[in-house]
C-alpha cells in the first residue's frame, strides 16, 4: 500500500508518493471550484488503497496547555484562546484541534483550516487524515532531543517565499509556536527567536535552529546560534536552486510524524 502526502496553501498544491525518485509535483490552482477536479486528477495517479496524510501551509496555530481545556478536543474553547492571539477566524475557515500525546502535559494545538480543501479532499480522499504541519515540525524536534539529549532550545523552522513555520522545544516540552507571513526576511525570522528565548530567560548560545526550506531565508542565523538542515534536506547547489525540491524535507517531516 502506498502513501500519498498533500500541502495546500490556498493557490499552490504540493505533493509526494515518496516514490524513490523523490518526485515533487506542483499544481497551481487559481479558483476554489477547482480544487476538487485536480485532486481526482491525482487520484487517478495512485493505487485505490494509498493512505493519505495532508497538510495546509501557513495556517495561524495555537497551543493551549491542557489545563486550560475540559479535554484535548474540545473545541469551542479553544477556538475562543485562538482568536484571542490571532483575531477572528475567517468564515471560510474553521478550527480543529489536535492532542500533542507525545509531549509533556499532552498540549493542544488549535489549528486553522480551510473548509472548501477539507471538504473536497474527504469527497476524492474519504480515507484521508490530517497532519498539522506544525506538529510535524514539533516531532522532529522532539526527537532530535531525545537522539542527542540537548539540553538548550531546539527551533524547528521551515522557511519559504510564502512564509515561515517556528515551533521551539526544550526536553520534552514545547515552549513555542509562531509563524510569519510571506513577504519576511531572514532577519525577521531571526529577531522571532531571539526575542522569545530573550523574554523566557534563555541564552542564545545554548540554542540550536534546524531548517528546511530555502536557504535565503536563514542568512545571518549562525550569528546567534548552531543552525543545521534537516536531515533530509539535499545539500547540493543544483537541488537547493529547484523550488520543487525545497518541499521534500518538509513532507519527509510529515511521513516521520505520521
Amino acid at each position: 500500500m502506498g502513501q500519498l502526502a498533500l500541502i495546500w496553501d490556498g493557490t499552490w498544491l504540493t505533493w509526494t508518493s515518496f516514490d524513490q525518485t523523490q518526485t515533487i509535483g506542483r499544481r497551481e490552482i487559481s479558483s476554489p471550484s477547482m480544487v476538487r477536479e485536480v485532486l481526482k486528477a491525482l487520484r487517478k495517479q495512485v493505487d485505490a488503497g494509498t493512505s493519505v496524510i495532508h497538510a495546509e501551509w501557513g495556517r495561524p496555530a495555537t497551543a493551549i496547555p491542557l489545563a486550560l481545556l475540559s479535554s484535548p478536543r474540545e473545541k469551542e474553547a479553544a477556538r475562543k484562546l485562538h482568536e484571542t492571539l490571532h483575531g477572528p477566524v475567517q468564515p471560510s475557515h474553521d478550527i480543529e484541534c489536535h492532542a500533542l500525546e507525545a509531549l509533556d502535559d499532552c498540549p493542544c494545538l488549535a489549528v486553522e483550516h480551510d473548509v472548501n480543501w477539507e471538504q473536497s479532499l474527504t469527497e476524492v480522499f474519504p480515507q484521508s487524515r490530517p497532519l498539522p504541519l506544525v506538529h510535524a515540525l514539533v516531532h522532529d524536534a522532539l526527537q532530535l532531543n531525545r537522539q542527542d539529549g540537548h539540553r538548550g532550545w531546539t527551533f524547528r523552522i521551515d522557511v519559504r517565499n510564502e512564509g515561515a513555520l517556528m515551533v521551539a522545544v526544550s526536553g520534552e516540552a514545547l515552549q513555542w509556536v509562531h509563524h510569519l507571513n510571506a513577504g519576511f526576511e531572514a532577519e525577521d525570522a531571526l529577531y522571532a527567536m531571539v526575542n522569545v528565548a530573550h523574554r523566557a530567560g534563555v541564552a542564545m548560545e545554548t540554542c540550536r535552529a534546524c531548517w528546511s526550506g530555502e536557504d535565503t531565508f536563514v542568512s545571518g542565523w549562525s550569528r546567534f546560534m548552531d543552525v543545521r538542515t534537516v536531515e533530509h534536506q539535499r545539500a547540493d547547489a543544483k537541488a537547493n536552486a529547484a523550488l520543487h525540491m525545497s518541499w521534500w524535507p518538509l513532507f519527509q517531516s510529515m511521513k516521520a510524524c505520521g
